[in-house]
């Protein structure tokens, strides 16, 4: 396997101001760690790190540092700009190319679902499984085939074909992608009453309250609970 190179430069000073002079000459401050070493501050060109990060393989690309001591690594953690998004600091592990890793890679969809054809909706839960494998036999991706399934069916992980040498790494057999019907939302229209219905008054009709023969039954009311008293005056 071809293993692109990295010219680093061991960093002898730390610190924010030493790591902003260092930003200014177009360098960027990193770390490299590693079981049962020392990690190493070193300085290296992002632009050149960009480059090799942009291939097929992306994060799990394996690097050789050249310039400090010689080692072989991955991309652990990258910090960026929040806003400008340039590389400010990289941390890197270092690898021994003869023994299994394990590393997150992304989950590519192949084809078009039957199920989708028939109106379904492919509803993907997982985007990257872990795989362990030596540092050299990591895929640049997992392709799935997708197209046989149907509404209601399902991929999981166990059922997942990996190159010779490549396993994946789960404690259940989760699902990572699905053929699930589509979801209809139902909007209530509001009952409109038809004209002359109860609580609309029709047309030509004056509304319930304030009617005329109302106020009329209400005063009539009046005058006769009024009426005894007056009776009992004219007795006297």
């Amino acid at each position: 396997m071809n293993i692109p190179v990295l010219k680093v430069e061991v960093r002898k000073e730390r610190g924010k101001g030493p790591a902003a002079k260092l930003r200014h000459t177009g360098r960027i401050p990193a770390v490299c760690y590693g079981k049962a070493k020392e990690p190493m501050p070193i300085a290296l060109d992002p632009v050149e790190l960009t480059g090799i990060l942009r291939g097929p393989l992306g994060l799990n690309s394996l690097i050789k540092l050249e310039g400090a001591e010689d080692r072989t690594v991955f991309v652990q953690e990258m910090q960026k700009h929040p806003v400008e998004r340039d590389l400010l600091h990289v941390d890197f592990v270092d690898v021994d190319t003869n023994k299994a890793i394990r590393r997150d890679v992304p989950v590519e969809f192949m084809g078009k679902p039957e199920g989708v054809k028939l109106g379904g909706v492919l509803q993907v839960t997982q985007r990257e499984i872990l795989v362990e494998c030596l540092p050299a036999q990591i895929p640049a991706s997992v392709q799935i085939d997708v197209e046989e399934l149907l509404i209601g069916q399902s991929i999981h992980v166990e059922e997942i074909k990996l190159p010779e040498g490549v396993k994946v790494i789960y404690d259940r057999n989760y699902s990572i992608c699905a053929v699930v019907a589509p979801t209809e939302e139902k909007v209530e229209e509001e009952a409109v009453p038809e004209e002359g219905e109860e609580g609309v008054a029709a047309e030509g009709e004056t509304p319930e309250e304030g009617k005329p023969g109302e106020e009329k039954k209400e005063g009539a009311e009046k005058k006769e609970e009024a009426a005894p008293a007056a009776d009992k005056k004219d007795k006297k």
